[in-house]
């Protein structure tokens, strides 16, 4: 019998749950945010303006797949893996003591405070704004960090709401400093975005002088997802973004020296397509020498473009994701070892009413084609706020975490699979506990501050008091405190756990799990329903290190099948808990 890695991690029922709002809830409290304006352009679409002049869109429908729009009918396909976490059933002390409180710098951007170190003197920069709404917002400002460690103002940016990008944009070794600008043209009426290129003025300071400013138009639209690299391999550097309303479009341009500025090199119009674009997954994935660029949509469609020669680039692939809103991109260095990269294409959408975080993994199955190979769920997520995504290997152990900042959580997915078997466990989570405090999260991202080879946490976060209009940013800065090979120790324990796969015969009701142990345990199996309700217990006791086998037939009672839907098989062995699924197609006994 074939047998198949289904699914890791839901992780141990909490002591204490975390109650899940309501897509109403959520609404109402999204329109009663001073800094957003909410406006519904089609049923069901937001188009959501926030007071630095970004706008987003999201569809906050619920999901229709195909067949169902039930949550307990989305589909775990028996050829691939998926995983499974649920926010009401995580057990917080497993993770708490992994980063400690550090200090507050009074900055904060959008989605992420961007951290550098661009005179490299091993203190690291800060950018962001204090946002203080009765004096208006205050412009990009640097914070250095001592020699005490403590981040303290530098320098102040006149007129600059964003801070984006840090990287050498003229490959002189000397890197700079992107920042967005925008004003209304009393022309023309319309808010006009330009983005300002700084650049050192001796080695010993920061980016303090204006290089030059970059605009797509006269009446020019706002740029998302700005990425950049040489990806054509002309030595010139390029630059990708989307504008996101009116033109909808996706451009790339490339670094012209004669000119000090970009020039562009071509332009994607995918308003035929969908409403809007975001965010990239950048690499050669299909493994053929050129780099392929994938992006999501509103409705969950995704685009690859491919560099086809110098300054050329076309469309190659699109597919679909089964979340609206597909904005979270990355891309990881083959994390199970067969010799491919993954692509990482995360969104969220209702299903039923209940929020979900539904991340799509694509590996190449062939020259311009990509094949999924796995998907993570998250239950209990819509994010109006936070929404971002960063690869890092944070344990040092050859193999990149990922980072998602999502509404008012954070979490960190280790990848625990093997070859060709994508599943991933919490490294760790944080939830925000002053959320009725008016505090919110805006998104999280890691750097090594110190420069002990360990990144530290910063949270970026917004304070909304009863006061009107006293809106302000900020960020709480944690510190790491494990050592860089603690999970690897523990990793073994158990050594194996595996599900028989029914499929090809979906109504077998009987599954067989295995597992071995490293040492004497404390064993339990449970099995709980995807809404985490306990269906029945199979193992409860100690047990010494060997290999062990076990049967579940689901059948309730009085001999009846259970219903239809994705059941979760729960091993926990010395306090360490593993997670999988089993999907069940059956014919309910009358």
């Amino acid at each position: 019998m074939k047998k198949i890695l289904v699914c890791c991690l839901l992780v141990v029922v909490s002591c204490s749950s975390f109650a899940q709002q309501s897509r109403h809830e959520k609404l109402q409290q999204l329109k009663s945010r001073e800094d957003i304006k909410v406006t519904e352009v089609e049923p069901n679409l937001l188009k959501l303006e926030y007071r630095n002049g970004k706008t987003l869109y999201k569809n906050v429908g619920n999901y229709k797949p195909t067949t169902n729009n039930s949550l307990q009918k989305i589909n775990y396909s028996p050829n691939y893996d998926s995983t499974i976490i649920d926010i009401n059933t995580i057990d917080t002390t497993l993770y708490y003591q992994k980063y400690s409180y550090w200090q507050t710098v009074p900055l904060g951007n959008f989605r992420t405070l961007l951290v550098g170190d661009v005179n490299k003197n091993g203190r690291p920069e800060l950018y962001g704004q204090v946002k203080d709404y009765w004096t208006d917002y205050t412009d990009i400002m640097a914070f250095e960090m001592n020699t005490n460690g403590k981040f303290e103002s530098v320098f102040s940016y006149d007129s600059t709401v964003i801070a984006g990008n840090i990287y050498d944009i003229d490959k002189d070794g000397k890197e700079e400093l992107r920042l967005a600008k925008n004003y209304v043209d009393e022309r023309s009426s319309y808010l006009v975005w330009s983005f300002l290129f700084y650049k050192q003025s001796k080695d010993s300071a920061i980016a303090n002088n204006l290089s030059f400013t970059f605009k797509t138009r006269d009446t020019s639209d706002q740029q998302n997802d700005n990425y950049f690299g040489d990806w054509d391999g002309d030595q010139f550097t390029d630059q990708i973004f989307i504008e996101p309303s009116g033109i909808a479009d996706l451009k790339i341009y490339e670094y012209d020296p004669l000119l000090n500025n970009f020039d562009m090199v071509y332009q994607y119009d995918y308003h035929d397509l969908d409403l809007y674009y975001g965010g990239f997954s950048i690499g050669d994935f299909d493994q053929d020498g050129k780099t392929e660029f994938l992006a999501g949509s509103l409705h969950g469609k995704v685009l690859s473009l491919e560099n086809t020669g110098n300054n050329s680039y076309t469309p190659i692939w699109e597919g679909k994701v089964e979340t609206y809103n597909a904005y979270l991109c990355a891309e990881t260095n083959d994390l199970d070892g067969n010799g491919k990269k993954e692509i990482w294409i995360g969104g969220d959408s209702f299903h039923d009413g209940v929020g979900v975080t539904r991340i799509t993994l694509f590996e190449t199955d062939g020259k311009g084609s990509y094949q999924v190979v796995g998907k993570i769920d998250i239950i209990g997520i819509f994010s109006f706020y936070a929404g971002n995504i960063q690869v890092i290997d944070i344990d040092k152990d050859g193999k990149e975490e990922v980072l998602l900042g999502l509404d008012y959580t954070v979490f960190i997915l280790k990848f625990n699979g093997s070859k060709n078997h994508q599943t991933y466990e919490l490294f760790y989570f944080k939830q925000n506990i002053w959320q009725d405090n008016n505090i919110g999260y805006y998104g999280a991202n890691l750097y090594d501050l110190t420069g002990d080879g360990k990144e530290e946490l910063l949270v970026n976060c917004w304070d909304d008091p009863p006061t009107p209009g006293t809106i302000k940013w900020f960020n709480w800065i944690y510190k790491p405190n494990f050592s860089v090979s603690v999970e690897k120790e523990d990793s073994d324990i158990p050594k194996e756990f595996s599900l028989s796969q029914n499929y090809p015969n979906p109504f077998n009701p009987q599954t067989n799990i295995k597992y071995k142990l490293a040492e004497y345990s404390v064993v339990s199996i449970k099995v709980y329903n995807i809404l985490g309700k306990e269906i029945t217990t199979l193992v409860e006791k100690e047990q010494t290190p060997s290999g062990y086998q076990i049967s579940w037939e689901a059948k309730d009672s009085e001999g009846k099948l259970h219903p239809s839907g994705v059941y979760l098989i729960r091993l926990s062995a010395n306090g360490k808990s593993f997670t999988y699924t089993k999907t069940i197609k059956a014919i309910l006994i009358k």
